[in-house]
Formats: C-alpha cells, structure tokens, sequence
C-alpha cells in the first residue's frame, strides 16, 4: 500500500475511535482522537487536516483541546502542517464543558501568542483548528470560545460578534 493509503486508513481509524469515545469511559483507558491543521499553503482558510493524538478518557475533549493547543510535533510540521497552535499556546486550557450539546472551551489568553489570528483569513483558520477539533465528538453540535472566562474577550480579539448561547 502506498504511504498516502496507509494514512488515510489511520486517520479514518482514529476518527472512528473519537466517535466511539464516549463521556461514561472507563477512567485510565485512552482514544485516539483527531486535532485539526492547516498543512501547506491553501488559499481556503477554512482547510484543516486531522492529525491522530491519543488522550486520556473520560476527558477525550478536554484532551483533544489541550493536544491541539501544543500544536503539530516537529515531524509534522516538517511535513507541512503549521497553523496556530504551538508551544506558546500550550497549557492555555482552563475548563472545557458539553452543555446540551454546546461545548463551552475556556482558554487563558493566548491573544499575544498569535498577534496575527484576528485577520479575517487568520480567524477563519483558528476557528476551523477549534470547531473540527471540538465537532468531531457526537456530544457536540457547536463550541462556544471564552478568554478567562470571557466569551467577549474571544470574539472581540478575533474582531467577530460573540455567539448567542
């Protein structure tokens, strides 16, 4: 099989994996579950590609977010996966919770980390980083951002309207 194959059954067996997660897992079990990237450059800024991590359950969201704010390892980021999550944006995970199918994320700022996230192609690729890596669970239908517990304070540094909850 060629090497593009053999990644898209992995992906594909870790998307299943993450859809099987569910929040009554077994504590000290783990799932493997999907990030979400850029990779390369795309004039779509909504274009983000799954990358396998494997977290914790019961906590699988709460594990995904804080993988996905570490960002791509170094070998995938030598294979072209960038966007804009790294090392100055990991540990930023302050709560994450799944209220009637919204996933309310808190994050300590990270507004200086990425200056350049609240243009309008830097915004679309930072949401499309946090939705796909939120959404991929079947308990959430939507996620709701927040800085220090401010949904304001998210909205405003991306320069969009704050969601209606």
């Amino acid at each position: 099989m060629s090497r593009r194959v053999v990644a898209l059954l992995l992906v594909a067996a870790s998307a299943a994996a993450a859809l099987a997660a569910s929040p009554g897992a077994t504590p000290g079990t783990t799932r493997a579950v999907s990030i979400y990237a850029p990779r390369g450059t795309s004039t779509n800024c909504h274009r983000v590609l799954p990358l396998t991590r494997v977290v914790s359950a019961p906590g699988v969201l709460r594990g995904a977010m804080k993988s996905l704010l570490a960002g791509p390892t170094a070998t995938e980021r030598g294979r072209g996966y960038g966007g804009w999550f790294s090392a100055r944006t990991a540990g930023h995970l302050r709560s994450v919770r799944v209220v009637d199918g919204v996933a309310y994320v808190d994050f300590r700022s990270f507004a200086r980390a990425v200056p350049n996230a609240s243009s309008s192609c830097g915004s679309a690729t930072l949401l499309a980083q946090l939705d796909r890596t939120a959404k991929q669970f079947p308990t959430v239908e939507r996620a709701v951002y927040s800085f220090d517990g401010s949904r304001r304070a998210f909205y405003e540094w991306l320069q969009l309207e704050e969601p209606k909850v």
